[in-house]
């Protein structure tokens, strides 16, 4: 089959953990890239411990996920001969991406500096909790921390119950994730124009604090702090989640004035055009339409609003969205990908193009299954990869 992919000319050097870095790598694997995993057998990494495990496969689906379309290779850069085969890599490996804490590579021999030096059109993202530089760069952080720090979970929740966890990853996939995907992307541009490599430092936290958007931007003009439901988009207003009578829930948007007069008409409170999308009489409108939405069931609700052009949709559980809605069914947002011994059903690269082609190769791998394959490419032999084996350089 013919290549078509829009980045089959990259080549990275993947040694991320957790799921920023493997996110944006495995993005950047299904448009084309070719990704090289550094592992360690000896140090499972926490997400493959999280979620469903395949016992057919003996691997998580997170591993499966994450390392679809990468090779794999284990080694112990804590061996002088894991780093010089890591220095073999980078001639022709020529983006690297890391997630240690910062200072752990240099510690290593395996800094921007010291790589650049082998290939001096290097590119060198490092993604952390902090960043290189500051007071806290050293600091430990996980998703619900960034958030915390950005401001972002302060208008998060209800003003009963406080900030709430998302349930998802943000600062780990919309912060890390995507900003180092925009970042190498640049730093190739760049490349390309220039001749140069370049080394990129991305902090989640810096990546999440423009995402506080209106209410932040605004603080920064007037300096006035607001609190959880106080604003259009945090429940002050019309945009909001409902109730319904059968503990179901769906999902208000009508912000705009045609929305509106198309909501009130469904649910026949005709006050509600009038008062706009932020009704200003102390919470009264919203609280008749909390009633009105309680008043009956989803499946009723579904029926009212389905053909309503309203921004108005139901809460799906997983089943419902991935396999019962049309719109996500005919996106194709959930293909098969080989595993070897069988398919298994995964999540498909979002993003769709006119020309070239997205691939679904293989699912991940277990740690080091290409390691043999890679160290030969590079010039050893079966003594030479036994003898690594042996001082442990594999592990």
């Amino acid at each position: 089959m013919t290549n078509n992919s829009a980045l089959q000319n990259l080549k990275i050097l993947d040694f991320t953990t957790l799921l920023p870095g493997p996110y944006a790598t495995l993005m950047l694997a299904d448009m084309g890239a070719d990704v090289l995993k550094v592992s360690s057998k000896s140090k499972l990494d926490l997400v493959y411990e999280m979620g469903a495990f395949d016992e057919d496969l003996q691997l998580s689906a997170n591993q499966l996920w994450l390392n679809r379309n990468k090779k794999t290779i284990s080694l112990n850069l804590k061996t002088q001969e894991a780093k010089d085969i890591v220095k073999e890599l980078i001639k022709e490996y020529d983006i690297l991406f890391e997630q240690f804490r910062p200072g752990v590579m240099k510690k290593l021999g395996l800094s921007y500096e010291e790589l650049s030096k082998i290939n001096p059109k290097l590119i060198y993202c490092s993604i952390s909790a902090y960043g290189n530089s500051g007071p806290e760069m050293n600091r430990a952080g996980h998703d619900n921390n960034f958030l915390a720090k950005s401001g972002l979970l302060s208008l998060s929740g209800r003003k009963q119950s406080g900030p709430t966890l998302m349930n998802t990853q943000i600062g780990d996939l919309a912060g890390g994730a995507l900003h180092s995907i925009i970042g190498i992307l640049a730093a190739v541009n760049y490349r390309n124009n220039t001749g140069k490599g370049q080394y990129i430092d991305i902090s989640m936290l810096d990546t999440i604090i423009p995402m506080n958007t209106f209410e932040g931007i605004s603080y920064l003009m007037d300096g006035k702090l607001k609190e959880r439901e106080e604003f259009d988009l945090n429940g002050k207003g019309i945009y909001d989640i409902y109730q319904t009578s059968d503990n179901q829930y769906i999902t208000i948007g009508s912000l705009e004035p045609k929305f509106l007069q198309k909501l009130s008409e469904a649910v026949d409170i005709p006050e509600l055009v009038a008062a706009g999308a932020t009704p200003h009489d102390g919470g009264l409108l919203k609280s008749k339409l909390v009633e009105k939405i309680k008043s009956n069931t989803l499946e009723y609700w579904n029926s009212k609003f389905k053909n309503l052009d309203a921004c108005i949709e139901p809460v799906l559980d997983y089943k419902q969205s991935f396999y019962e809605d049309p719109q996500i069914k005919s996106r194709e947002m959930i293909v098969e990908v080989d595993a070897g011994i069988k398919k298994i059903r995964q999540f498909a690269m979002p993003i769709k193009f006119s020309e070239s082609d997205v691939i679904y190769k293989f699912a991940g791998k277990e740690i080091g299954f290409d390691t043999v394959e890679i160290l030969t490419k590079l010039g050893y032999n079966e003594n030479e990869i036994k003898k690594l084996e042996e001082v442990g350089a594999l592990k």
